[in-house]
């Protein structure tokens, strides 16, 4: 009995260290704590006034009245807590008046060391523990599309890209890769729509 015991708890001891299975404690610090839903106190999809709320800070964007170049996105790098972030916005315009708008937080990135997972995948994570740690998500892994030159774009052969989400689109982590040494160095909280349809 106590043979069949020992490889028992053994293996329930590597199903609780699962990815999914993690929540944070009630003392644990999630400031910094990377999610589908973003990072630490900070959501994808919060307005730049609740965003400026949870910071206590204005947040500098580059280009906010569509003016610098048509577009209708912007963003921002800023200071959270110790980690520098930078945040992607677009504008949404009401129906009712073309003219009034509101930036909504769509993407955050980070290379700071503070922010990780539940499971602690974080910078400096490889290829593998990403994996591990997302064993029951959709994990979609690619080399990243890089401009060779003016024209052109290719397979990058130094830069890999492991994006991490819960249905074919909607909320994803996507964690960047160094070919070189096969670690993460940037993490991106963000939605991803399939517009190829």
């Amino acid at each position: 009995m106590r043979r069949l015991l020992l490889p028992l708890l053994l293996f329930l001891a590597a199903c609780g260290s699962k990815q999914e299975d993690k929540k944070p404690g009630k003392n644990e610090n999630t400031d910094y704590l990377v999610s589908l839903d973003g990072i630490g106190a900070l959501k994808i999809s919060m307005s730049q006034e609740e965003l400026e709320k949870a910071l206590q800070q204005k947040i500098p964007l580059t280009n906010p009245t569509d003016t610098i170049s048509g577009s209708w996105t912007d963003s921002a790098v800023i200071k959270y807590k110790d980690a520098e972030l930078r945040l992607t916005f677009v504008r949404t315009y009401a129906y009712e008046a073309r003219d009034s708008f509101h930036m909504r937080l769509t993407e955050m990135s980070t290379s700071s060391p503070l922010c990780k997972t539940a499971g602690g995948v974080g910078i400096g994570s490889t290829k593998q523990q990403v994996i591990n740690a997302f064993d029951n998500y959709r994990i979609y892994m690619a080399p990243e599309y890089i401009m060779i030159n003016d024209t052109t774009w290719g397979r990058s052969k130094t830069l890999y890209s492991i994006s991490i989400r819960e249905d074919r689109e909607g909320p994803q982590i996507a964690f960047y890769l160094n070919r070189k040494d096969n670690k993460v160095y940037l993490i991106e909280v963000g939605t991803f729509y399939d517009d190829s349809e």
